[in-house]
C-alpha cells in the first residue's frame, strides 16, 4: 500500500504530532495567561510578562523540534534513533539552562516566567489522555 492509497500518509498530512502540538499550543496559551494573571495580584512588572511570554514561546518551539525529532527518529534504525532523541533532549535542555540562566543573572525576564509554561505540556498530555482528547 503506498501513500497515494491512504490518506493519511499523504503528502499534505504526514505529521502524526500535529494535532498533539495545536493541542499544546492552544492550551498552553491558556495556561500561561491564567499564571501571568495570578501574578498580577502582586503586580505588574514588564519582567513578568517577557518571562511569561519567552517562556510560552520557548516552549512552543522546543516541542515544535521534538516533534520533528520524534517523527523522522522512527524512520531510522535503532541506534541512530536513540542518538537522534539524545542530541534532542541535551539540546532542549541545554538551550533551556542557558535561557532561565540569563534570566536569572540579568533580571531582564522573570525566570519563574519562563520555567512554569515547561510543564504545561506534560499537564495537557495527562488531561487529554483522561479526558479522551486527541487534539
Amino acid at each position: 500500500m503506498d501513500d497515494r492509497e491512504n490518506p493519511k500518509l499523504s503528502e499534505k498530512n504526514t505529521s502524526v504530532t500535529r494535532p498533539l502540538l495545536v493541542m499544546i499550543y492552544k492550551w498552553g496559551a491558556a495556561l500561561t495567561a491564567l499564571c501571568f494573571a495570578v501574578t498580577l495580584i502582586w503586580g505588574f512588572k514588564v519582567s513578568q510578562l517577557l518571562g511569561f511570554g519567552l517562556g510560552y514561546g520557548f516552549m512552543c518551539a522546543q516541542f515544535e523540534y521534538f516533534g520533528r525529532c520524534c517523527e523522522s527518529a522512527v524512520k531510522l534504525d535503532r541506534k541512530a534513533a536513540v542518538r537522534k532523541m539524545r542530541v534532542c533532549y541535551a539540546l532542549r535542555m541545554t538551550v533551556l539552562v542557558l535561557l532561565a540562566c540569563t534570566a536569572a543573572y540579568t533580571g531582564f525576564a522573570n525566570f519563574t516566567g519562563i520555567l512554569i509554561p515547561q510543564l504545561f505540556p506534560k499537564i495537557i498530555l495527562t488531561a487529554g489522555h483522561f479526558l479522551g482528547r486527541k487534539g
